[in-house]
């Protein structure tokens, strides 16, 4: 959000809102970056960091969870020859998997824009933290503090599990964006298509 967006929303003066946020970019909890395609004098954007989003409440209780009983399901013979990392890409493929199955219901809109809003709203329930871009060529899913950054390393731009989560729930085939198209802090994004059919992973069945 903008100076003046924050001011209304928080009924505070710009000025104060100003001193607030040059303290939070000096503690480094939120970042600032030009909005992109103004005209006239330059807008400037606040958006919150990693380090910020530590700050709040999260849904890692939930995550663990999930990750542990992928875990214990696994079979000796999933296990057997797999590399450390070969079985966290696993687990997490497989926990794409059942939150699309247990998701993809629960998602609203008669419009793809309205879906796209439902489906960033529903998935913070679980801690991942998507903001919805609109741009040219569609709409863009913005994501911050990706667990598979943090337990499988940097990646360029995209994790291929939250990909298809994101296009089995949504019924499209959502395109990765590289890492030096993210604006800010994001760490992921995946570009939604508004005039594209709707994806054969929709119809592809949950892994049990």
């Amino acid at each position: 959000m903008g100076v003046d967006d924050l001011a209304r929303e928080l009924k505070l003066a710009g000025a104060t809102v100003r001193r607030h946020l040059d303290l939070l970019l000096r503690d480094k909890f939120v970042s600032v970056a030009p909005e992109r395609g103004g005209t006239g004098r330059p807008r400037h954007i606040f958006a919150i960091t990693d380090s910020g989003s530590e700050l709040f409440r999260q849904h890692y209780v939930r995550m663990t969870r999930r990750l542990l009983s992928e875990i214990v399901s696994l079979s000796a013979a999933e296990t057997a020859g797999r590399s450390g990392t070969e079985l966290a890409d696993l687990i997490f493929a497989r926990m794409a998997e059942r939150l699309a199955g247990e998701y993809r219901a629960r998602v609203e809109g008669d419009t793809l824009a309205e879906r796209v809003r439902s489906v960033a709203h529903l998935l913070s329930e679980e801690g991942l933290d998507f903001e919805v871009a609109e741009g040219p060529t569609g709409l863009s899913l913005l994501g911050r503090g990706c667990p598979c950054t943090r337990l499988l390393g940097e990646h360029d731009g995209a994790c291929d599990h939250d990909r298809v989560l994101l296009s089995r729930i949504l019924g499209v085939d959502v395109q990765p964006l590289r890492a030096e198209s993210l604006p800010g802090d994001f760490v992921c994004g995946y570009l939604v298509p508004t005039s594209v059919p709707r994806s054969p992973l929709e119809a592809a069945p949950a892994a049990v």
